[in-house]
Order: C-alpha cells, then structure tokens, then sequence
C-alpha cells in the first residue's frame, strides 16, 4: 500500500511538472506566446487617412496578403481625426484582434489611449508612431528621405545659388514624420550648396486636392518663389499642376514617397522638367513588412522583445537620372 501511494504522489508531480511547462493564458511558462496558426489570427489595421493614394496601396497590400495567408484584416480609416481613429482601435479591441497596426492621426491627441491599447494587445505602428508607444514602429526613415530629395533638388539648383522657398506641410497634427521631412530636405539644400529662404508655407494634410488651393494662395502672395517642396508627393503633384495651369516655368517642385505619377513627371520631363526629385517610401513594402511583424508575433512565432523600436524600410533619392530605374506604370503607387 506504500509503494502504491508513492507511485500516485509522482504521477501527481510528474502532471505538475508538465502542466508547468504548457500554457497559461496563452503563454507558456517562459512567456512565449502559445503558437497560433496563421488563419487562426485576426489583425487590424488603424489607417490615419484614405484620401491619398500612397495610403490606398498600404491597404491594397494588406488586403491582399490577408486573401494570400488567410488571416483576417479589420481595416479601418480615421479619416484624419484622432477621435474616430481611437474609437476604431476600441471597437477592434472588442472584435478581439490579435495584434494592432496602427498609422497615428495625431501623437498628442492619441498617445494615452493607445497607450492603454498597446497594453492589452500587441501594438505595433506603420508610417506614423507615437515615440514611446507600441512595441515597434515600420517606417521610413524620413530625415533621410527628405535629405535624399533636398541633395538632388540643390544639384539641380546649382552650389552657390540663393532661392526662396515654399512648403506644402501636413497640418497640425502631423508632429513626427513632415517636420522629420522638412528637416532631411532644408539639410540636403544646405549640404548641396544652396542658401535658402522659407518664404511661404501652408497645410494640405498631405492630400493632393488641399495643395491645389493653398499653392494659388501661396503663388499670390508670393510670386517669386523659386522651388516648392511637399512633404509628399501628392501635394507637390497638386502644386505642379497649379503652375501648369498658369504656364508657371520658373518654379522647380520636389517631394518624397516615390508615387508613380511623380515618377512620371520627372522621366516625362527630363533634366530640364520643373518636378525635379523624390525620394523612396515604398507604401507596399511598409505594408509588407508591418504584416510580417503582425504575424510573427500573432503566431507566436516571435515575441514583442525580439524587434528594434524602429525598423525601417529600404529607400534611395530619386531624379531624372535614375527614374528609370524605378518606374514602373502598372505599380500599385
């Protein structure tokens, strides 16, 4: 009878010991999360805005990769507004998403609340973060971006030359990622050579229909600009066709994103064309990557800790010399 309670006290450990090593509340023991299929996963995606088309590709591509791999997308656009965008992610949360991808409308507005969001699921941003926020931001480096468009607008210009200069910006709520822009392109100027003057700005929330006005106001006001810069190529293809309308030579525009249409209007142009430089942020490839991370850590597959703050994407400086390289006319942007 000893023996025999001594052999039911070990079967009791022995369960124990492997009910130790299994899963609790999805995790296992050493706080991995437990492995989920793929189709198993639910993964949504918070968008700032929808109205420009280096947006649309973003979910275009996530559309198509959740068709490829099976999982569900929750997409969502916030339109611009901070408030809708949060009670997006809310109504998410309770769908029971597995993983949150978010583009921020506003970093103020919106910091506490995702905050708390990031806590409850994986967070991760796409485009646009909120430092500090979430546990992983795909993303342009955008300084760089910028620096890459402001080097070759200046090699256009010419070392040595004075101009005055107009900016299409993203608003007031745009706090990271234009500012990151302005900064890489005012360097890039300066690096080239060229001393500047910012003599006219104004907010067209990175849409091209906004920049078609405030570039009329802008041109009224100041008629001697020499180059435009948006920080994106959707604004700077509403300036160019502002100064197309007015048979407006003289004004040279740059941006950044590598949107086709920019594309074309530089290889269209050539080297003496007014849309002189963009430089690469590949929409599908953020889209691409950030579904990855999604997935990775959805599945179990990688946990939170395994990813930089920040993982950028691939991106070069694009103009009349290059553009071939990249073009492509049935591209998705």
């Amino acid at each position: 009878m000893r023996f025999h309670k001594v052999g039911i006290a070990a079967a009791v450990a022995l369960m124990l010991s492997t009910a130790a090593c299994g899963t609790v509340g999805g995790k296992t023991a050493s706080g991995t999360a437990a492995k989920k299929d793929v189709k198993s996963l639910k993964i949504g995606f918070a968008q700032r805005v929808s109205d420009a088309p280096y947006y649309v590709a973003m979910q275009k591509e996530a559309e198509r990769l959740a068709k490829e791999k099976g999982f569900k997308l929750l997409f969502q656009s916030g339109g611009g507004d901070p408030v809708q965008q949060l009670d997006q992610v809310q109504t998410m949360l309770s769908q029971g998403v597995d993983v949150l991808i978010v583009n921020a409308v506003s970093a103020n507005t919106e910091k506490s609340q995702l905050t708390a969001a990031a806590k409850q699921k994986p967070l991760l941003f796409i485009d646009t973060p909120i430092p500090a926020v979430g546990f992983t931001a795909v993303q342009s480096d955008n300084a760089s971006i910028g620096r890459e468009s402001g080097r070759l607008m200046a090699r256009r210009v010419g070392k040595g030359k004075t101009i005055k200069l107009a900016i299409l910006n993203g608003g007031p709520t745009d706090v990271e990622v234009g500012p990151a822009r302005r900064q890489g392109f005012l360097q890039g100027l300066k690096e080239g050579g060229v001393n500047y003057t910012v003599t006219a700005e104004a907010p067209a929330n990175y849409t091209q229909d906004q920049a078609v006005a405030r570039t009329e106001d802008m041109l009224a006001a100041h008629p001697d600009i020499d180059v435009l810069f948006g920080y994106n190529d959707a604004m700077s293809l509403g300036a160019l066709t502002v100064l197309k309308n007015k048979k407006n030579t003289h004004v040279l525009v740059g941006g950044v994103d590598g949107q086709k249409e920019a594309l074309a209007a530089i290889k269209g142009q050539g080297c003496g064309g007014q849309y002189v430089s963009t430089a690469l942020n590949s929409p599908t490839v953020a889209a691409r990557d950030a579904v990855q991370v999604a997935i990775e850590v959805g599945t179990g597959q990688k946990k939170t800790a395994d990813y930089p703050k920040t993982k950028y994407t691939e991106s070069s400086g694009v103009d009349c010399d290059n553009v071939a390289k990249y073009y492509d006319p049935n591209g998705t942007f």
